[in-house]
């Protein structure tokens, strides 16, 4: 017997295709977040003094410094801090004349909040312009917070004129650090900044170690903790309480502690017998912070005395032992180091000398 088979011929559910839902949710995920923009926006309009800042700043897009443009910058420095933000858009704009001229406002302006933008502009933008005119504004804004920044650019900058003037910048933020640890200028013997926080600053007079922690609100006096006079002194890129400092006529020394307490680190260094011993520039691999390289050289002379470079000297375990890394090519002392890949940089002078690590 042959059995028919049976069909349902009740209306079958057929739910939605899931594509088909999950398109519909982002259609109106998407409607609901334009609404949200647009009466954000209409709840937030630009008022007058904001659109008349953003047409000046457009003015800035001039190559040439017309009459406009002249006109532009100077109610752009009247407004003041009002300003820096559609500066700071304009120093990331596709035109470099804009970037050049808003890196360059922001100066006149001189307000910390443009620090982080001005900082992003010297280490980042292609235009040797805009990165001097960045470097030259960093110097004008009465903070610390980019000491670090135009160190590295004062010898890593590719353009001589950027170098330059990362090197004037910090040498006006030394005569406001020996203003704000209220010695003489020419008794700041070194200073340094944690590279982990522009907050920490040290700086050596005498035998004295002055500290901040709070970027120069107050200040804290290690008075007769150091060994000698400093001719160079650094904080660890990994901790702002281990520093390595150029004693001098003793070499090296280190300290753990945030500067109260030092010690010897010169295996290796053969500091001479009778001779002022100088270590005029250290610098730390951020990437190996046991790495450390130091330029030495000696004062030599009765009547005249005078700086004799040396060498570079190397150290891969935090400043234990130390070997030769190279003679020194420089007849100038090397007041700056900086590694970058296996390459060490040494600015001697207005030069940038270039010596292979290891």
């Amino acid at each position: 017997m042959v059995t028919n088979p049976t069909f349902n011929l009740q209306p079958t559910f057929r739910p939605p295709h899931k594509r088909i839902v999950l398109g519909t949710i982002l259609v109106l995920a998407l409607a609901s977040l334009a609404l949200l923009v647009a009466i954000t926006a209409s709840a937030n309009p630009l008022n007058s003094a904001e659109l008349r800042i953003q047409a000046l700043v457009t003015e800035l897009g001039q190559d040439r410094l017309t009459a406009q443009r002249h006109n532009a910058q100077r109610e752009l420095e009247s407004a003041g801090v009002e300003a820096v933000p559609a500066l700071l858009v304009a120093l990331r704009s596709d035109n470099a004349a804009m970037r050049r001229n808003a890196a360059d406002m922001l100066g006149f302006i001189a307000a910390p909040l443009a620090s982080g933008g001005l900082q992003y502009a010297l280490a980042n933008d292609v235009v040797p312009a805009v990165r001097r005119n960045a470097a030259w504004s960093l110097g004008e804004i009465n903070s610390f917070a980019s000491i670090a920044d135009l160190q590295r650019a004062a010898v890593l900058d590719s353009n001589a004129l950027v170098r330059q003037t990362a090197q004037d910048s910090l040498a006006r933020m030394r005569t406001r650090l020996a203003l704000a640890v209220d010695i003489d200028e020419r008794n700041l013997n070194s200073y340094a900044v944690a590279p982990q926080t522009s907050a920490v600053i040290y700086a050596a007079t005498g035998r004295n170690l002055i500290v901040t922690r709070d970027a120069g609100k107050t200040w804290n006096s290690l008075d007769n903790t150091l060994p000698g006079l400093t001719n160079s002194l650094l904080v660890s890129p990994t901790n702002p309480l281990t520093l390595y400092a150029g004693v001098d006529g003793m070499g090296m020394y280190k300290s753990v502690d945030g500067g109260r307490e030092w010690t010897a680190i010169n295996e290796g260094l053969n500091v001479p017998a009778g001779a002022r011993y100088i270590v005029s520039a250290i610098t730390i691999d951020p990437t190996e912070p046991q790495r450390v390289v130091i330029s030495t050289g000696v004062m030599l002379g009765a009547g005249k005395v005078e700086f004799v470079p040396t060498q570079l000297m190397l150290s891969n375990d935090g400043g234990r032992t130390w070997n030769v890394m190279q003679e020194s090519k420089s007849r100038e002392a090397v007041t700056q180091l900086a590694l970058k890949g296996n390459q060490v940089y040494a600015l001697a002078g207005n030069q940038v000398l270039v010596y292979q690590l290891g």
